[in-house]
């Protein structure tokens, strides 16, 4: 297993924690909803840009 696929599945864990957590939070106290789906919003957002690969810069292209 390389670091890579390692780190994928440390992020996924990460986010899912933070949406199931904000979830239960937002169960619960029902005046801080808005709060909370933002945050996970917030937390989903990262990982899709942690996740999607870069593109390589013009300098790059040429070597």
């Amino acid at each position: 297993m390389n670091n890579t696929k390692i780190r994928d599945f440390v992020l996924a864990g990460v986010a899912s924690t933070l949406v199931g957590g904000t979830l239960i939070l937002a169960i619960i106290d029902k005046d801080y909803r808005s709060s909370f789906v933002d945050l996970a919003q917030v937390g989903v957002g990262g990982y899709i840009g942690l996740t999607i690969p870069k593109s390589k810069s013009e300098g790059e292209q040429d070597k």
